[in-house]
């Protein structure tokens, strides 16, 4: 079956309460936005989860005190995955000192929920993000 395909089988499974992530969710971890390492970020930042190991890594470029760009690589389960790429866009073009307060709560919204025993995945995103912001406001003094 062609990944679209699967997307929307998902998504509608998800729609249906057959799953137990949101449709949100299933399309950020099938396609997820900015995924991958940015060249000469201004600052970097990781997070894990030790209960399972999965790991969050943000890059941001800062202009003018603003998240321009932001990626991420992510090793662990879809929701983790799905998370980061939510963060992704949903931060992108905020203040750092946002960056630096960002809650798992509202990245857990921005994907219609998480069920109780993934709601980690949200929290790594959330971390990962504030250490980025944190790394760049040390870089700058």
């Amino acid at each position: 079956m062609p990944r679209a395909a699967r997307a929307e089988a998902a998504a509608g499974d998800a729609r249906r309460g057959c799953m137990r992530y949101s449709s949100t969710l299933v399309d950020h971890f099938l396609n997820p936005r900015n995924a991958g390492i940015m060249r000469e970020p201004d600052g970097v930042g990781e997070d894990e989860y030790a209960g399972c190991g999965d790991l969050a890594r943000f890059f941001l470029r800062v202009r003018d005190g603003r998240a321009v760009e932001i990626r991420f690589q992510t090793y662990g389960c879809g929701p983790t995955i799905a998370a980061a790429s939510v963060a992704s866009e949903l931060y992108r073009g905020r203040l750092v000192g946002d960056l630096c307060a960002v809650e798992g709560a509202e990245i857990e919204r921005a994907l219609d929920g998480l069920p109780q025993d993934r709601r980690h995945a949200a929290d790594v995103a959330a971390g990962a993000l504030r250490a980025a912001a944190a790394q760049y406001r040390a870089r700058q003094g």
